[in-house]
């Protein structure tokens, strides 16, 4: 085999196995990653307490929110996926916790990311998910807030501050702590 068939035999062979990697870890997923981005280490991420990035969000109902115009309330972002198994074992409680707390000054925002609309759709429906939710089509506000896995939720107290983030999935018990902490002047 002379020289220039050895490149390129050796690139081709680089190719196929990327792809057959690549091929592999979609397999069966429509082209969804089934584990990137997942967290794997759960609990409080330590932040800089700093005013929030503003942002709009395109929500599923058709409407837009922008961060800014929740000012005066405390704020969950909490950033989840159809297809994340610790998302959807946190889902219930979420919608439990912001049905309890969203007349007390709370409002919880659902960003969607690394998703496809019709399986978020499903999701928001099959866990009777109330509060607003919309896509990071973009991938925007993930940058802007350093999500590096799901599901990660941000607190922003009513100063618009962001105060604490946590991975993966939370309890009722941990929820309902942290925002009455917030909802009391803890921050």
């Amino acid at each position: 085999m002379n020289m220039r068939n050895l490149i390129v035999f050796s690139l081709l062979s680089l190719f196929m196995g990327l792809f057959l990697v690549l091929a592999f870890s979609l397999a069966g997923s429509g082209g969804v990653p089934q584990s990137m981005g997942v967290n794997n280490s759960f609990g409080e991420i330590k932040i800089k307490r700093m005013v929030a990035p503003d942002f709009s969000l395109d929500l599923y109902d058709d409407r837009e929110i922008r961060l800014s115009e929740l000012r005066g309330n405390v704020v969950v972002l909490d950033f989840w996926s159809s297809w994340c198994s610790p998302c959807r074992k946190e889902a219930a409680v979420l919608a439990e916790v912001y049905l309890e707390y969203r007349d007390k000054g709370v409002v919880f925002l659902g960003i969607s990311i690394w998703d496809r609309d019709e399986d978020a759709l499903a999701h928001i429906e099959e866990f009777d998910v109330q509060y607003p939710s919309g896509p990071d089509s973009k991938g925007e506000i993930l940058v802007e807030y350093g999500v590096t896995g799901i599901p990660e939720k941000v607190f922003i107290d009513q100063r618009g501050n962001k105060v604490r983030k946590f991975t993966g999935p939370s309890t009722k018990d941990e929820l309902v702590a942290i925002l009455d902490d917030m909802l009391g002047s803890g921050y």
